[in-house]
């Protein structure tokens, strides 16, 4: 396939300008080094099997392109970055999927002094193929944080107050969901390079539907040296969900949860990594579900500038119940629950080079399939990528 014009002037814009410009560890520098202004610029190519995650199994080429700016300040009590980048993505075939997506983000950190925290606020407008309604959709994602950490002998307390709100261009068949949270964690620091932690965390769902859920959390686990070697978190406990609004006689769902990472450097060019994550959330057609997900992955560094990478995944997906019932007149089949239950797998690989630090670019490829009790949510989804990069 022969590519546009504009793909085509894209690309060489950014290849010049990776060998032209002259080396800077940032574009703008000044207020004595404190203040540093970064520009990065990507374009990259892509063939993706099923760009809607279902049955139909619907292919096509995709070319993208992106632009950001980074503001990072380290002077004072407060340290500062932020951000904001456009991405633009054009479909070989399906057109009407083409979409421009900005976003922005801003981080107040205060890492001196006794007590330590971050406030974030962050917005983008998002599109995909959902997995979990097996089609593509686009929306406005909003996020504000708050995060305190304050040390007392032994034992540090931390708290943390969120908003997020997931608004769909869609509306129709799309349930926007607003969410509040709020955690406490106690940490009890031991001699072994360990802490214990114990928390608990309560999160409001409420959707555009008239449906709503309130979940209660409690855990404990360990972060620092899980075993000898392996560095990390990890957290298990019991959670429940209350939901409102959907059908009548829904009722409270219980469970375990779990969460946690952790890293290994096999040696100075292999590292391994590692994942877990069990959690309620809510689907974009305010459907209940019961998640849980593990992934592994490994990095090998040939020399400074080649490098391989890949991982592999497994998830369980339990639909719970309807948390509001919509009637369509035509369209995909019904992907409420409590009828249905996913399974995947997947796994990719990439190699990655870097000229130096200003110029990166990476080819990868991976592999997804679904296992669905819904045959519309049946799929094998693969793909392959391109993609070019400059950071000043």
């Amino acid at each position: 396939m022969i590519l546009r014009r504009e793909f085509r002037a894209a690309l060489a814009v950014l290849l010049a300008t990776c060998l032209a410009c002259p080396p800077a560890r940032a574009l703008v520098t000044f207020n004595d080094s404190h203040d540093r202004i970064f520009v990065n610029g990507s374009f990259g190519v892509s063939g993706d099997s099923n760009i809607f995650a279902n049955s139909d199994n619907e292919g096509d080429l995709v070319y993208s392109s992106g632009f950001s700016l980074e503001y990072v300040r380290r002077a004072g009590w407060i340290g500062v970055n932020a951000g904001m980048s456009a991405g633009a993505s054009w479909f070989g075939k399906n057109k009407s999927q083409n979409f421009s997506n900005p976003s922005y983000n801003l981080e107040l950190t205060k890492q001196s002094g006794r007590t330590t925290g971050a406030f974030t606020v962050s917005g983008a407008r998002e599109s995909r193929a959902d997995a979990a309604v097996n089609l593509r959709s686009t929306s406005w994602n909003y996020n504000t944080g708050l995060n305190v950490k304050y040390p007392a002998g032994n034992y540090t307390f931390s708290g943390n107050l969120g908003y997020s709100s997931r608004k769909y261009v869609d509306e129709t068949f799309f349930a926007n969901l607003a969410t509040y949270n709020a955690a406490l964690d106690v940490f009890r620091i031991l001699p072994s390079e360990r802490e214990l932690i114990g928390g608990y965390r309560y999160r409001y769902s409420e959707t555009s539907r008239n449906s709503s859920s309130t979940d209660h959390s409690l855990n404990v686990g360990v972060s620092g040296k899980l075993i000898r070697g392996v560095i990390g978190s990890l957290r298990g406990g019991l959670q429940a969900r209350i939901p409102r609004g959907g059908l009548p006689g829904e009722g409270k769902y219980s469970s375990w949860t779990a969460s946690g990472s952790s890293h290994y450097a096999v040696s100075k060019k292999i590292n391994l990594s590692g994942s877990i994550s069990k959690d309620y959330s809510t689907t974009a057609t305010s459907s209940s579900v019961d998640v849980i997900s593990a992934s592994v992955s490994t990095a090998y560094a040939f020399n400074s500038r080649w490098a391989l990478s890949g991982s592999a995944g497994w998830g369980d997906t339990r639909f719970l119940g309807e948390g509001g019932r919509i009637v369509l007149a035509a369209g995909p089949p019904p992907v409420l629950g409590p009828f249905r239950h996913d399974n995947y797998a997947n796994w990719n690989v990439a190699l990655s080079y870097s000229l130096n630090e200003h110029f990166k670019s990476g080819i990868s490829y991976g592999w997804f399939q679904n296992w669905s009790t819904l045959s519309f949510a049946d799929f094998v989804r693969t793909s392959w990528a391109l993609n070019l990069s400059s950071r000043w």
